[in-house]
């Protein structure tokens, strides 16, 4: 069996990651290359264990106009698969291109849901689903749910996985609350600190700062003796920061789609703290952590100084329902079936 898979072109697939799309991407391909023969299309800076094709992408262009960059880089993509007589496709790019390509051409093709649907995704993905050849699963059900009217097909779900055994550590004198993940408005930092802050909870976070203007305006002014912004941090770097956290806080504004990271905070046996939307119920549950009742700093302050309170063995059995292997392996089913 020959398979495409497609990233999606902003950001490289190498570590450290940019965001936990890069990371799923790692993980799966590295897995489908045990057992078939895998070709990823992604950025050409990107660093992975098996086949790469990629095309020059111009960065000053992609800032400026960054619809018209994925979608030429995209079309390339679905033209050099066309030609290269691939068995299956599957899709990671946030685009309404490789679906519709595969619709018009009959080409077997899984998409995966990594967002809420986008106002430039509906429309492909309702006529795409009418073929035979294009398939849809998203990876939680509170997506699923949000695309439902929008795909005429069953849309499976099948969880992302981490390798748990990555992230086990042994704690070390816990002492301050912890965030990470890409800086930005949507994710809400500002709404984590304050909410620490409402503790008097020391806190530290960490990730790529992908909206300066955000950072600048919004955590800056809030950076003290008692907050810390580390930078952009290796796995290894925020497993010893997990190690000392006594809770990681979430303060995300939009409905998250699933979070790798909060899955990787409960493998250390950190609860989570977090607003009660998107997956955060379905991913933390009643164990891995409290959600706040409200949807605002003080709510998510008290979520946190319950969460705290959580055993680490209950947090830590919690991820285990996340295991790599586990999503892998439905993975590997769902593309084989596409035949």
């Amino acid at each position: 069996m020959k398979l495409a898979v497609i990233a999606h072109p902003r950001f490289p697939i190498k570590p450290p990651f940019a965001g936990g799309l890069e990371a799923f991407i790692a993980s799966l391909v590295d897995t489908y290359s045990q057992h078939i023969d895998v070709t990823l299309y992604a950025h050409p800076d990107s660093q992975v264990n098996t086949k790469l094709v990629s095309f020059p992408i111009d960065e000053q262009a992609y800032q400026r106009y960054p619809d018209i960059v994925e979608n030429d880089f995209l079309l390339k993509v679905m033209a050099d698969i066309s030609r290269r007589g691939f068995d299956a496709i599957h899709n990671n790019a946030i685009s309404s291109v490789p679906p519709l390509w595969a619709c018009k051409y009959d080409m077997p093709i899984l998409t995966t849901l990594h967002t809420p649907p986008y106002s430039k995704l509906k429309a492909a993905a309702d006529l795409a689903s009418y073929s035979p050849y294009v398939h849809y699963n998203a990876v939680s059900y509170s997506v699923a749910e949000l695309w439902r009217p929008f795909i005429n097909d069953h849309i499976d779900v099948i969880y992302n996985g981490v390798d748990l055994s990555q992230w086990q550590v042994e704690k070390n004198n816990p002492r301050f609350a912890f965030s990470f993940g890409r800086i930005l408005p949507s994710k809400g930092f500002d709404l984590a600190i304050r909410a620490a802050n409402e503790l008097d909870l020391p806190f530290k976070f960490a990730g790529p700062i992908f909206n300066q203007s955000y950072f600048d305006q919004q955590i800056a002014p809030l950076l003290s003796n008692n907050v810390e912004y580390l930078g952009h941090l290796t796995h290894q770097q925020i497993n010893t920061c997990l190690q000392q956290a006594q809770a990681v806080v979430f303060g995300a504004r939009w409905d998250e789609p699933f979070g790798l990271s909060t899955v990787e905070s409960m493998a250390t046996g950190t609860p989570v703290a977090a607003f009660n939307r998107g997956a955060f119920p379905e991913i933390v549950a009643d164990s891995g952590g409290r959600l706040a009742a409200g949807n605002n700093v003080y709510s998510l302050a008290e979520a946190l100084a319950q969460a705290v309170q959580c055993h680490r063995d209950d947090v830590r059995q919690r991820a285990d329902q996340f295991p790599l292997a586990t999503m892998c392996r439905a993975y590997s089913d769902k593309v084989s079936a596409l035949l």
